[in-house]
């Protein structure tokens, strides 16, 4: 079937399928979306590309399935079931008798002010959304099955670099040349160790086109749809890959604190610090298959394909610089703060990935960092073992090539001793930053606090006041400073460039 041939099938859709409502169309490259009021209906177009073939109905009803099955797994209550457009004489019908000329997807339609793309755009992009999302992502890979065979990551560059070049809208650009030339090089170098990695159940059956034009807010959360169902080889890859488009995404559009957050957030729950080591190529893939995609069809969009083009070369080119941060200071002081600001500004793209002890304590606790625990939660053994874990992640971290910042009080000599030490073991720069502010200050802040993973109360600060042994030797920030100054102040505290005013 051509294009030409399903048109009969698109106006039944727009016009008869269904009486007394308002009907919008929305193409895509692979689809066409039939909007009720209450519902989006969604047809696979009969096109043939070298990544997709739906040239048969067959191949648009596995399609379809397969597309319901995949999407069941992160929005049930979204994706509501399968059904065919039949043809019995000269009529078509929706789910009627005779013969089936095409299959349709049935959805709960949402408003396209609740797809995430529109939600950021609108500042609507909480960090309490950006939480939820980054916990969503990290239970739906958790939870994926394992990948079946996974297609070399050599394979996936080549694919990609192939279509950049033949492609007439990147095939002069120096850009793309150059990913491809830099992209091929680091798969080649890192497939064996992937290979491993998809070996060890890194590697799931997974989103595949996880950027925020296919997540939304429904019922109230972040949801992913539109999985890709169309191959294989899209999905079946690594997880960290998968989140790389959204980080990708994020990043691209100049929310760069905001892929930090996702970043820190999903790592806390996975603890797949090793996998760092990838996301660079990650990142880069990501953005050359958006610059390709973007060259495609009757009207490229050119300027877009080269910008993409040019940030995918450059996230490769300029990689990550591994270095310890430490940020330290009593309750209120705003550490984890800073040091969320901080992270997109310590190198390399998404930035240092922040590791939390009131974070590290709720994920061993097996609760959700905004979960209040128990006093036994605080004991000794515990804030042993939390300080335990924090510096192994760290080191994971550091050895995969990219730089980690420690969030706690440390008003310990053995905290500080130990992050200095995994510094050293790593044969990193040690950054260490100690937040101060006047006590009626940190009152005010704690007594305030809400929906934090913090569980300190103002008897817990007394308590830090009385006890804690603040180091003489690390830098001290004014942590009542407005926040630009604090950061400018720890950037030059740290060796970092300072940001722009």
């Amino acid at each position: 079937m051509t294009a030409a041939e399903q048109a009969e099938t698109v106006r039944f859709l727009e016009t008869a399928a269904f009486p007394g409502a308002a009907v919008t169309r929305i193409d895509t490259h692979l689809s066409h979306v039939f909007l009720t009021p209450t519902r989006a209906w969604k047809m696979k177009r009969a096109v043939h590309f070298p990544f997709a073939d739906f040239t048969t109905v067959e191949q648009r009803r596995a399609a379809i399935a397969r597309e319901f099955e995949i999407n069941r797994r992160t929005a049930p209550a979204l994706y509501l079931g399968v059904h065919p457009v039949t043809r019995m004489g000269d009529r078509l019908a929706l789910d009627g008798p005779g013969t089936p000329v095409d299959w349709l997807l049935e959805m709960v339609r949402f408003t396209d002010a609740d797809r995430l793309d529109r939600v950021l755009e609108d500042g609507r992009l909480t960090p309490a959304l950006l939480a939820a999302l980054a916990d969503r992502v990290a239970q739906a890979h958790l939870a994926a099955p394992r990948a079946g065979k996974v297609q070399p990551v050599s394979q996936t560059v080549a694919g990609v670099a192939g279509g950049l070049l033949e492609n007439p809208a990147t095939r002069g650009d120096t850009h793309a040349r150059a990913w491809c030339e830099g992209a091929e090089a680091t798969a080649k170098a890192l497939g064996p160790w992937l290979a491993a990695r998809a070996r060890q159940g890194f590697a799931r059956a997974c989103h595949g086109d996880l950027h925020l034009g296919n997540l939304c807010l429904f019922e109230g959360e972040p949801t992913p749809f539109d999985a890709i169902e169309f191959n294989r080889a899209l999905t079946d890859i690594d997880v960290l890959y998968d989140l790389a488009f959204l980080l990708m995404d994020l990043w691209f559009r100049g929310h760069r604190g905001d892929a930090a957050r996702i970043l820190s957030r999903y790592l806390s729950a996975t603890r797949d610090y090793r996998g760092l080591r990838a996301l660079p190529l990650f990142i880069s893939l990501r953005a050359a298959v958006r610059a390709m995609v973007l060259g495609l069809g009757d009207s490229p969009k050119e300027e877009e394909a080269h910008a993409y083009a040019r940030f995918a070369a450059d996230v490769l080119a300029a990689p990550a610089t591994p270095r310890l941060f430490a940020v330290g200071g009593l309750s209120g002081t705003g550490k984890s703060t800073l040091a969320a600001t901080l992270a997109p500004h310590a190198g390399g793209v998404p930035g240092a990935v922040v590791i939390s002890s009131d974070v590290t304590r709720k994920r061993l606790w097996g609760v959700a960092p905004e979960t209040r625990l128990p006093p036994e939660a605080y004991a000794e053994t515990v804030s042993d073992a939390v300080r335990a874990r924090m510096m192994q992640d760290a080191a994971r971290a550091l050895a995969a090539g990219h730089p980690a910042i420690l969030d706690a009080t440390f008003l310990r000599p053995s905290w500080r001793d130990a992050a200095a030490a995994v510094a050293t073991r790593a044969g990193v720069p040690f950054a260490p930053l100690w937040l101060e502010a006047a006590g009626d200050t940190l009152r005010t802040r704690i007594a305030a606090r809400t929906g934090d993973a913090s569980d300190a109360t103002v008897t817990v600060l007394e308590r830090q006041m009385e006890t804690g042994e603040p180091p003489a030797n690390w830098p001290h920030l004014d942590a009542g400073a407005q926040p630009d100054t604090r950061l400018a102040a720890a950037c030059a505290a740290a060796g970092l460039r300072v940001p722009a005013a």
